[in-house]
Formats: C-alpha cells, sequence, structure tokens
C-alpha cells in the first residue's frame, strides 16, 4: 500500500486535543474535525483516484491507520442508520472530511467497503484461498455491515465478488459458509452453498454454528438431508418387473433375481446418505446381481436400476 499525508494541522490547545482523543476511544467510532498531519499508508484497493467509482469525498481511518477513499452516496445508500450516525458530514471543508474508526481493522473494513461497492479485491492478499482463516475474516467483514446500518442482504448478491468468495469455501468448509449465509439471511447464498454440506454429517452441526445459522436455516439443513434420504429409500423399494416365463426362465427362476435384488437394497439402505452416489448404487446392484443369467431378468434389473438412478439424479439438492 502506498503513503498518504492527511491534510490539517495540529491542536495548539494540548487539554482539547487530549479531550477528543478520549472522546474518540470512548466511542469506538469518531470524526475527527481537527485531523493531525500523520503519515498513513492507503488501501490498495481503496485509493483516492479509482477511475470506476463515484469520485471520494470522505476518508475512512482504520484502527491500523489505513486511509480509505469513499464518498458519502455510496455509503448512505443502503444504510438505515447513517452509517452509524457519521454521515452526512455537514462541513465541506477537505481537511474535516476524515472519520476514524477507532474499532475497526483495515482488513475488515476493505471487507465491508467491497460488499458495499460491490467490487473485486486488487490485491493478492485480499483474496480467498481457502483458509478458514480467511473465511472467517470474511465473515466478520461482512459483519460489520450490521453496525453501519447495511442489511448483508442489500450488498452480498449474486455475481458480486463478496458472494463468490464465501460461495468458493463452500466445498471446503460447508458447514461455516452455510452458517455464514443464514447468520445474514443471504439466501441465494444458502441456496447455493447448501448442495456442499450433503456429506456433512448432521452431528458435526456444533452449537455455535447452530445458534449462527438460526432456527429457520438450521431446520431447512436438516429437511434437505432427511427428505434426501427418504427419496432415495422411497426409490429403492420397487423390485425390477416380472418378465414373461419362458422355458430358460420360470417364475420360479425369477426368483433368482428378487432375492439377489433384495440383498443388494438391504445393503444399500444401511449405508443410505443425502449424498449417496449414483456410482455406489449401481455397483453394489450389480455386484450382488451379477450371477443372474437370463437375458430378461438383466433387461428387468437394469430398466429399474436406471430409473432410480435417473431419478436420484434428478431430485432436490438445494434447500
Amino acid at each position: 500500500m502506498s503513503s498518504q499525508r492527511i491534510p490539517g494541522q495540529e491542536s495548539r490547545d494540548p487539554d482539547r486535543q487530549a479531550e477528543g482523543s478520549r472522546g474518540a476511544v470512548d466511542a469506538g467510532i469518531s470524526i475527527l474535525s481537527r485531523p493531525v498531519t500523520i503519515q498513513t499508508p492507503v488501501s490498495a484497493n481503496f485509493g483516492p483516484n479509482a477511475l470506476t467509482r463515484p469520485v471520494a469525498d470522505v476518508i475512512l481511518l482504520s484502527k491500523d491507520s489505513v486511509s480509505f477513499y469513499v464518498d458519502e452516496y455510496s455509503l448512505l445508500l443502503f444504510s438505515t442508520n447513517n452509517f452509524n450516525g457519521l454521515l452526512p458530514i455537514l462541513d465541506q471543508g477537505p481537511e474535516d472530511r476524515l472519520i476514524f474508526l477507532h474499532d475497526l481493522h483495515s482488513s475488515k473494513l476493505d471487507i465491508a467497503l467491497q460488499a458495499i461497492y460491490k467490487i473485486p479485491a486488487t490485491s493478492v492478499s485480499a483474496t480467498g484461498g481457502g483458509n478458514l482463516e480467511e473465511l472467517e475474516l470474511l465473515a466478520r467483514g461482512v459483519g460489520w455491515l450490521a453496525t453501519f446500518g447495511i442489511p448483508a442482504r442489500l450488498v452480498v448478491l449474486p455475481y458480486t465478488h463478496i458472494f463468490d468468495r464465501i460461495l468458493s469455501f463452500a466445498p471446503l468448509y460447508p458447514l461455516v459458509s452455510y452458517a455464514i449465509a443464514g447468520h445474514h439471511e443471504l439466501e441465494e447464498l444458502a441456496i447455493a452453498v447448501s448442495p456442499h454440506t450433503l456429506p456433512v454429517e448432521l452431528s458435526n452441526v456444533t452449537e455455535e454454528l447452530a445458534e449462527q445459522m438460526g432456527v429457520k436455516y438450521l431446520r431447512r439443513l436438516f429437511r434437505l438431508q432427511l427428505d434426501r434420504q427418504d427419496i432415495l429409500m422411497g426409490l429403492l423399494r420397487p423390485e425390477p418387473e416380472i418378465h414373461t416365463p419362458t422355458q430358460q426362465c420360470s417364475l420360479e427362476d425369477q426368483r433368482v433375481l428378487k432375492t439377489k435384488w433384495d440383498m443388494a437394497i438391504s445393503s444399500l439402505v444401511r449405508v443410505v446418505r443425502a449424498d449417496t452416489t449414483t456410482n455406489l448404487i449401481r455397483e453394489v446392484v450389480t455386484t450382488f446381481t451379477s450371477d443372474v443369467a437370463c437375458e430378461n431378468c438383466l433387461r428387468a434389473r437394469d430398466t429399474r436400476l436406471n430409473t432410480i438412478l435417473t431419478e436420484w439424479s434428478m431430485s432436490l439438492r438445494t434447500i
């Protein structure tokens, strides 16, 4: 990140300066009406000369003294509390348009602003790389939107960068990703993440994750798993149809297929899961019935098996 000198001058009244500092500490967030001249790094994503965003008219200074150049209109567009009561700034002097966010680290502020402006990160360090710590940082950054009165569901939308970044973690951390979506009522994100939760044992949902998801999304997660198991059990129940008896295969002979089919299904029922694969179903059924010699029986078996596989592959995989 480059460095930028913030305009302004030091207060000549030490008592007044100390009083202002105490106020900033107590409030956690403050507007510096007399900003001191300090050397501060500038955010790589929110510098003063962005070409694709509105002209900056406010500087946000993070806890670790990183400057973010932003504009009032964008910050207020979805805010229900005037950006935590910090905006608008009535004084139009450039030296007075600095807001110090005493409790907010630049890494989290950067994520919150990326969500607000719906832009991607420009620095490599800010992009998701599959690390759980990075996903948790994303969650904390998105969590700060509520402080500024901005519902996450209004800015973390499909095809936006923050949405896609959280979704990219779903294959490795499905429950954490789903919990983030549920916590902020990000319906589209929860739906997109939910197929990745199918391999997860429901016993792995901790109390903390359940609380974060909320009752609504926790119930839907359980319902998805249980419904899919019920669907598969229902598909496995019907047996292959009996074919017209022949000299080589009488009705009595066809009991061989029935017996072996039932053995295969009994084996599958013991391991039925929401993420049971079509390959497993096919492998178990064909293995148990491999010594059936009648072509008509095998044709009946394959017809029923293909119906199961087709309907199972088309079954609902999302909440």
